[in-house]
């Protein structure tokens, strides 16, 4: 019972703050705490809840890394939803397209360019002995 007293109480200080002013459009470059962010929407956050997928750590490991741009008011980490957007659209993994031409790989278009199949070996199949041996047969033919 204690717990379910606290939860609601968070609940309500939750509903109470700046959360959800940073819903509205005009508040795309407002800055807010690592904490806060975890509420937005884009990281899968609906207010009174945080995001079960994003952490906190999360974050800061992109700030460290250099993947999620944020502000430094002294020792706090602020982001906005612009920063965070910009840092979502550079995680997600593009899938690789021919710039041009067939959407074949190139390994399978030289394999069916030179009449083999991919990863068989060229050893197997060399004419290196049969050819220098028909440039020896011709050269005694013309003495």
């Amino acid at each position: 019972m204690v717990n379910q007293n606290r939860i609601q109480d968070q609940q309500l200080k939750i509903a109470n703050s700046e959360i959800p002013e940073l819903f509205y459009p005009e508040n795309f470059d407002t800055p807010m705490s690592l904490e806060t962010a975890l509420y937005l929407p884009e990281l899968g956050g609906t207010p009174p809840h945080k995001s079960r997928w994003v952490t906190v750590s999360t974050l800061r490991s992109a700030v460290s890394r250099g993947d999620l741009m944020c502000e430094r008011h002294g020792r706090y980490i602020k982001v906005t939803r612009r920063y965070i957007a910009e840092w979502r659209e550079n995680c997600r993994a593009h899938q690789n397209r021919p710039a041009c031409g067939s959407d074949l790989p190139a390994r399978q278009k030289l394999a069916a360019r030179s009449g083999r199949r991919p990863g068989s070996s060229s050893t197997a199949s060399s004419n290196l002995a049969p050819d220098v041996l028909q440039t020896m047969l011709l050269e005694l033919k013309q003495h």
